[in-house]
């Protein structure tokens, strides 16, 4: 039996959950229990932690950054959906293997802040708090004529891309290396391109976040960027309902990328939920 049909009938068959790869793991705790999950957004690997990870190792702090399953170094099988359940059951079997000694904070970008909040659902008993840093919400908002515009004009841009599949084509490239420049600095390679594509459609675009938040019992904090142009922000309290509660919200002068400044304020408010 081939390694091929062998992972098959493991996951797909048996429904065992594939474990992610280690984009890094540095820092002993030197708190107790400061332990710190990161995952990060679609197109993108771990890398895009440096700053965070480097901040948050000098004060103590264990840092996990883990590749999302279809990226990076991370198995990216040819017949998963790569819906939120595809991408939580991942992480919450790489989570179980760390054998953390206290939950964890996760903390997520994009697109890995719906996997994470997806987590926290499933298995509270791993998080301690959420960090959420330019999460895509588009469903549960409120009923406002500009909401429904923006989020219409962002599904007719991932309706565009989605059209290229499955091929990763010369015109798939240069699209993806406009996005780049323009909007989230994608990563996206003919490797990874049926991940990307489908992750889009069935997690991003039918996402769960907004109706898993207000189920969550742990603190949040919610952060979007002024100049982030992939992301709508609201109000808390007419998003997440009674969640509100546990939400801290904030705004800081950023884009849909983890600069160093934005790294700056995560490590601060990562170091506040410790």
């Amino acid at each position: 039996m081939s390694l091929k049909i062998l992972d098959k009938f493991w996951h797909k068959t048996l429904r065992r959950p594939y474990r992610l790869a280690v984009a890094g793991d540095s820092g002993d705790p030197g708190l107790a229990g400061a332990n710190v999950v990161l995952l990060h957004g679609i197109g993108r690997t771990g890398q895009v932690w440096k700053h965070v990870a480097g901040g948050l190792t000098t004060l103590g702090v264990r840092v996990i950054a883990f590749d999302l399953l279809g990226f990076g170094a991370s198995p990216k099988p040819d017949w998963l959906i790569y819906d939120i359940d595809d991408h939580a059951r991942a992480a919450i079997a790489s989570i179980e293997k760390l054998r953390l000694d206290e939950p964890a904070v996760l903390v997520g970008h994009s697109m890995g802040c719906l996997v994470a909040v997806r987590v926290a659902r499933l298995r509270p008993d791993l998080v301690k708090h959420l960090v959420l840093y330019e999460m895509p919400l588009y469903e549960g908002l409120p009923q406002k004529r500009r909401y429904r515009l923006r989020t219409d004009l962002y599904f007719k841009l991932y309706k565009r891309i989605m059209r290229y599949q499955p091929a990763f084509s010369a015109e798939n490239a240069r699209l993806a290396e406009r996005l780049a420049k323009k909007i989230v600095g994608l990563e996206v390679t003919n490797e990874t391109w049926l991940p990307f594509i489908r992750s889009l459609e069935h997690t991003i675009m039918r996402q769960t976040a907004a109706d898993d938040i207000k189920q969550l019992g742990m603190p949040m904090d919610v952060i979007y960027g002024t100049f982030d142009m992939l992301v709508i922000r609201g109000k808390p309290h007419k998003i997440f309902g009674d969640a509100k509660e546990r939400i801290t919200a904030h705004t800081i002068r950023a884009g849909h990328i983890i600069s160093p400044k934005a790294s700056r304020f995560l490590v601060q408010r990562i170091m506040a939920a410790l």
